[in-house]
């Protein structure tokens, strides 16, 4: 009986082991890769060697852009799936390993056949040497305007480039260490997009803030900065049906979040961001700080809005403020029900706060149930619903 208890509980825990995704060493094999909108593949297994045939050099393609010759390749095959600017990260398993990179563009001749009968250089390439603090990290993004990187110290991501859906092109990594590991490789394409806009008080005097651009899960894309007169301007990459935050920030009022997507392309080219001033019983509600639906739970881009509620209370030292819970319509068997439930979202939030050194005392909870919906059921929209699903801020001391 212990024996046949001992595999029950053994092979589920075996089978849940993902299994690496396997790499190709020459070009006529290349993994194929349909991208789309974000497209990832990997963990990958660990490239070992360069295959049957050393398609790579600086001789063969002429060109000091190129990889001195093959050590650990992988090769992809990317058919575009959509049309934009595409930018991509090769993340290193290993931080200490180098992963070089070269893209072509394949044309309408077999293009495995022409590289080893013609010179052909690539459109981008890095073969420059690891940069310790980005991890291993290379690929393509928006910050870098070069196209080649040669070998030696030099840049580790070249510019994004251009495609049009339906084009073909060639990515080939080499990983110059014997006992390196595999990687995981990002690619994405994007449709970059104009922030213009104005940031005032309630009174219309402009305000100078900080304006960061995070995604769905939280993370920071751009951080921009808005002029004496409160005007910006920035551009920045979107992705398709994703939603993003911009999150404005001053020390002295009210910060505010706004969800954005790219079909909102026309909106942020004349945004009017109001941040109110903080004063002392006043209660604004800070734009982003949703719930799971039935749950205290935040979601996660609620993150950068929460963080920049800490920098506040860091920075007022003497800011004391009420935090207050929302629900979207009653699920639950009571008035009072509720109620406990919105404060317990408030709670959440209050923890955490204090998680990150604000002071307890500095913060109280209320809720409110349902009672303050911003928009009506049932003809809310789900993103309206979501809002409904919020807290405010209001101040106590200043």
């Amino acid at each position: 009986m212990r024996l046949v208890l001992f595999l029950l509980i053994s092979v589920p825990l075996f089978s849940q082991r993902k299994k690496l995704d396997t790499v190709f060493c020459d070009c006529s094999h290349a993994k194929e890769l349909v991208v789309n909108n974000k497209t990832i593949y990997g963990k990958t297994i660990i490239p070992k060697g360069f295959g049957e045939l050393q398609e790579i050099s600086t001789t063969k393609q002429n060109t000091i852009y190129a990889f001195e010759k093959e050590h650990n390749t992988a090769w992809y095959k990317l058919v575009m799936n959509d049309s934009g600017e595409l930018t991509f990260h090769v993340i290193p398993t290993k931080a200490d390993d180098d992963y070089d990179f070269m893209l072509f563009k394949s044309g309408k001749t077999n293009f495995c056949d022409s590289l080893q009968k013609h010179k052909i250089s690539p459109l981008r390439a890095c073969v420059s040497r690891g940069k310790k603090e980005l991890q291993g990290k290379t690929g393509l993004n928006f910050s870098s305007n070069q196209k080649l990187v040669k070998y030696g110290i030099g840049e580790a991501y070249c510019e994004a480039i251009t495609v049009k859906i339906g084009e073909i092109y060639y990515l080939v990594l080499d990983n110059v260490y014997k006992n390196g590991d595999g990687h995981i490789l990002e690619l994405e394409i994007c449709q970059r997009v104009n922030f213009d806009g104005i940031i005032t008080d309630e009174n219309n005097k402009p305000i100078k803030a900080e304006i960061a651009l995070t995604n769905q899960k939280g993370d920071t894309i751009s951080v921009e900065q808005s002029k004496n007169d409160g005007s910006y301007h920035f551009k920045a990459a979107l992705i398709k049906n994703q939603s993003y935050n911009l999150n404005f920030y001053n020390d002295s009022n009210f910060n505010y979040t706004k969800s954005i997507t790219l079909s909102d392309t026309l909106q942020l080219k004349e945004l009017k961001t109001v941040l109110p001033k903080l004063k002392k019983g006043r209660k604004n509600s800070v734009g982003s700080i949703n719930f799971i639906p039935g749950s205290v739970q935040y979601l996660p881009q609620a993150i950068p809005a929460l963080n920049n509620l800490v920098k506040l209370l860091n920075k007022n030292p003497c800011l004391k403020i009420v935090i207050i819970g929302h629900s979207n319509g009653r699920d639950n068997p009571s008035e009072k029900a509720t109620i406990d439930f919105t404060k317990g979202r408030a709670t959440t939030i209050k923890k955490y706060l204090v998680d990150r050194g604000i002071d307890g005392k500095r913060i109280e909870i209320d809720g409110r149930g349902d009672h303050e919906m911003l928009f009506e059921l049932p003809r809310a929209t789900a993103e309206q619903q979501e809002q409904n699903r919020r807290v405010e801020i209001m101040v106590l001391e200043f």
